[in-house]
């Protein structure tokens, strides 16, 4: 019934917005306005990501088996934790340390979620970390608590600490460090974002660098630099607030190329390159698109 709510009164905004645009475009003109900035227009009105922050302030407050919480550490509110995702992803010394059969090593398409803890598969070693790794390793080292599913179907708590945790640092520039230490993951991901797979031969450029703004499947291509500052994001087609990881994988099978596992070190590397063509700009989670 909510989605049904939310859906309605999203395509009624959509509609008036669309309605009074009309009167200063021609029609191609409103199209591309209905598809590339309508659902922004939406967003800055009723963003129903927007509930998300409140949902993952109460897993930030839920305390694990010995008596902490996220909060225990950072602040009831978060306050500690101000800034922190402008960072994200990181080049670290030691990856993933702490293991876990629902972490990096997830087989295709999530079907061994939920297993328990696995030593044996740590990543140990320099390598990227993700938000949602730390925010698994915290809960694990700080918390004795189990780590987060990290799928969309499966990984609600994920998604929603993640919107809550990023949230914490909008209005604050994106500022990944792309030299030192994390400038050859950097040079990985640009291969991974320009390499062209799948049936459909595209890569990530060939949709939102060299065809930026035109129209695929009913929809306009997003420009590549502004996406990441919004992610998580609230899609108006799944009705759901979608995760970085998410849309990568997504991605893949539009292009009908095999999907990688989740938080696969591709795509940690591909988010090193592609949240960097996004720094400077002030984060903005949730996002708001079609």
């Amino acid at each position: 019934m909510k989605e049904r709510l939310s859906l309605a009164v999203a395509m009624l905004a959509l509609i008036a917005w669309a309605g009074q645009a009309g009167a200063q475009m021609n029609g191609d003109q409103q199209q591309r306005a209905v598809s590339e900035k309508g659902a922004e227009k939406i967003g800055q009105q009723f963003n129903p990501g927007d509930m998300d922050i409140d949902t993952g302030k109460n897993v930030f407050q839920q305390k694990g088996p010995n008596g902490k919480s996220c909060a225990s550490c950072h602040g009831d509110n978060g306050e500690d934790l101000k800034g922190a995702a402008t960072h994200y992803p990181m080049v670290v010394d030691n990856v993933y340390p702490i293991g876990s059969t629902s972490g990096p090593d997830l087989i295709h398409k999530g079907e061994k979620q939920g297993e328990e803890v696995n030593p044996n598969k740590a990543i140990m070693g320099e390598g990227v970390r993700t938000l949602a790794m730390q925010i698994n390793i915290c809960r694990v080292k700080r918390m004795d608590a189990k780590p987060l599913d990290w799928s969309q179907k499966h990984g609600k708590d994920m998604r929603f600490l993640t919107v809550f945790v990023k949230s914490l640092s909008d209005g604050m520039p994106l500022d990944i460090a792309t030299d030192g230490k994390a400038k050859k993951y950097w040079d990985k991901g640009r291969k991974f974002y320009w390499m062209k797979r799948g049936q459909l031969n595209f890569s990530c450029g060939t949709c939102h660098v060299q065809n930026a703004g035109m129209r695929i499947r009913g929809q306009i291509l997003s420009n590549a630099r502004g996406q990441y500052v919004k992610f998580p994001t609230f899609r108006m087609k799944k009705q759901q607030t979608r995760l970085m990881d998410t849309r990568y994988r997504g991605c893949n099978r539009k292009v009908r190329a095999h999907d990688l596992p989740f938080q696969d070190p591709a795509y940690r590397a591909l988010e090193v390159y592609h949240g960097s063509l996004s720094n400077g700009l002030d984060m903005k989670v949730p996002g708001h698109s079609l």
